[in-house]
């Protein structure tokens, strides 16, 4: 008699990988994002988290993805606007259907494990339903919940979030290390298929922000370990190679 093993759930589509739309941010993410995979992105506030999701959202709509944006921090109207200050005009995929922007109100809620622990699973219910429609989902961000969620609840959180990117999707979360304990970061570094981690650094003087490569799994070719970058509002994301940033 065999004996018997247990295992993830197949990936139902083969690996392949997405443009962020940023030739050079993807040159130096190792060709892409991998396709599926569930995607972490670590950062305190101001390091970029937002703007690199709208660039993410941007280069999906432009080659006729489709997106479907949760934010707990912002209305519609609001994204929007702060979208186009740096660059990502997102309204016209939004009008075409292409983006679907869901304002989270965390106002009110309970803030206690029950009380949130009823959000995300209204949260879980909602991205089942609507996932099937989208090849990205992102949840900008999670920090609030995961504050107040056990390290058990927030792992069985990320596995339903793990789940929907086996059936094909880019799945990707923001959240401020700030916010959670050290034992949520880490369960969020090993449960996902690229982790991200952003922060302010000063390089030969110059102030700008940095991407580290924790992981990339499914990477054509091999990432980068550092990724410096800023934001400019005429370009959006601009990469700024080290060697020039250190000069």
């Amino acid at each position: 008699m065999r004996g018997l093993s247990i295992s993830s759930p197949p990936i139902k589509s083969a690996l392949t990988v997405l443009s962020t739309g940023n030739e050079e941010l993807d040159n130096r993410l190792g060709g892409g994002l991998p396709l599926p995979s569930l995607i972490v992105l670590e950062g305190d506030s101001g390091t970029g988290k937002t703007v690199i999701c709208n660039q993410i959202s941007y280069g999906l709509t432009s080659a006729g993805r489709k997106v479907l944006y949760v934010t707990t921090e912002n209305t519609v109207k609001n994204f929007l606007e702060q979208a186009i200050n740096v660059r990502y005009d997102l309204t016209t995929p939004y009008v075409k259907g292409l983006l679907a922007i869901v304002p989270a109100h965390l106002e009110g809620i309970k803030w206690c494990e029950e009380g949130v622990n009823k959000v995300v699973e209204a949260l879980t219910n909602f991205l089942k339903l609507r996932s099937k429609k989208y090849d990205c989902i992102i949840v900008d961000s999670v920090s609030m919940l995961a504050r107040y969620l056990s390290i058990s609840n927030f792992y069985n959180f990320l596995t339903e979030l793990r789940v929907l990117a086996r059936d094909g999707k880019l799945v990707l979360i923001t959240i401020h290390p700030e916010i959670v304990s050290k034992e949520v970061m880490k369960v969020a570094t090993s449960t996902s298929d690229v982790y991200l981690r952003l922060a302010h650094a000063e390089i030969g003087g110059r102030a700008v922000k940095v991407i580290n490569v924790v992981k990339i799994r499914g990477a054509p070719t091999l990432a980068e370990s550092a990724i410096a970058f800023d934001v400019d509002p005429a370009f959006g994301i601009k990469i700024i190679p080290l060697a020039l940033a250190k000069a």
